[in-house]
C-alpha cells in the first residue's frame, strides 16, 4: 500500500483545504494510470519522518530543502516544487524575519524549529549582526519559534515565510513580533517520490490539478499555488550551514 502526506504547510485550521486539493490531484493522477492514496495527516507520520520520506511505498511527500541535499540526496526522487507567490524566482521562497517588539540592539538569542530547516536554521546565516548572537533555542515548530520570540523567551528567529502567511491568519502571536526583513531566496520545499518513481506522470497530474482547483482561501493555505520543476542541481549548490552550537 502506497503513503503519501503534505505535512508542511498543513494545520489543524486548512487540513480540509489540502485534503480538497489533494482530492482533485488524486483524480487527475487517475486519468494518468496512478492511484493515489490518501493523505497521512502530520500527526500520523512516524516521529521520524526520515524513515516516512525513505519510504520503498512513498507515492508523494513534501520535505524541505535542506534534508532534500543532505539524508536524502540520491535516495528519493524529485518531482516537482510549489510556488505560493512569494514573488522571487519561480519555486523559489524566503524566510521571515522576526524580532521581539522590545527589542533594543543586535539579537542575543535565536529560536529555530530544527537544526534540519533550511527556512529555520540555514536561513539564519542571512540574519545582519549575526555574530552577536551567542543563545541558541530548538523549538520543534516554526509556530514554536514565533512563540518564543513573541514571549521575549528569545530575541529573534526565522519563519518560512510561507508559514508566516498562514501563521499570520490562525495565531494571535503574529501580532506581538516585529517583521524585520527577509532572507534571500533559495529552491523551495520539493515535493519527492520513492526512489525509481517514474515522476512525468505525477507532473502531468500535479500541473493539471493546481491549474483546475481553486482554493476557497488560498492564503490560508499559504498563498496561490503553482507547479515549477527545477534544476536539482540548484538545491544541491546551496551551503550546508554548521549546525547549531551545543
Amino acid at each position: 500500500m502506497t503513503i503519501a502526506s503534505l505535512p508542511m504547510y498543513w494545520r489543524a485550521e486548512n487540513a480540509e483545504l489540502w485534503r480538497a486539493f489533494w482530492s482533485v490531484v488524486q483524480d487527475c493522477a487517475w486519468d494518468e494510470g496512478i492511484k493515489l492514496p490518501d493523505l497521512t495527516p502530520p500527526e500520523d507520520l512516524p516521529a521520524d519522518w526520515y524513515a516516512h520520506w525513505l519510504s520503498p511505498d512513498l507515492a508523494l511527500s513534501m520535505t524541505c530543502g535542506l534534508p532534500f541535499r543532505t539524508v536524502l540526496k540520491g535516495k528519493v526522487q524529485y518531482i516537482g516544487t510549489l510556488d505560493f507567490g512569494l514573488g522571487g524566482p519561480p519555486g523559489y521562497y524566503h524566510s521571515q524575519i522576526i524580532t521581539r517588539r522590545d527589542l533594543s540592539g543586535p539579537a542575543q538569542k535565536l529560536a529555530f524549529n530544527s537544526a534540519d530547516s533550511q527556512s529555520g536554521w540555514a536561513a539564519t546565516q542571512d540574519i545582519p549582526d549575526r555574530a552577536s548572537i551567542t543563545a541558541y533555542i530548538e523549538t520543534g515548530a516554526h509556530a514554536a519559534s514565533l512563540a518564543a520570540v513573541a514571549s521575549a523567551r528569545t530575541d529573534i528567529a526565522c519563519l518560512d515565510t510561507v508559514t508566516w502567511r498562514i501563521l499570520q491568519t490562525v495565531d494571535s502571536n503574529a501580532a506581538k513580533v516585529v517583521p524585520s526583513g527577509s532572507t534571500r531566496p533559495t529552491p523551495g520545499l520539493p515535493l519527492i517520490a520513492a526512489h525509481g518513481t517514474d515522476p512525468a506522470p505525477l507532473r502531468r497530474a500535479l500541473i493539471t490539478a493546481i491549474a483546475t482547483h481553486t482554493p476557497a482561501a488560498p492564503d490560508n493555505m499559504g498563498g496561490p499555488m503553482t507547479f515549477c520543476v527545477l534544476d536539482q542541481q540548484r538545491y544541491f549548490e546551496q551551503p550546508i550551514p554548521a549546525p547549531p552550537p551545543a
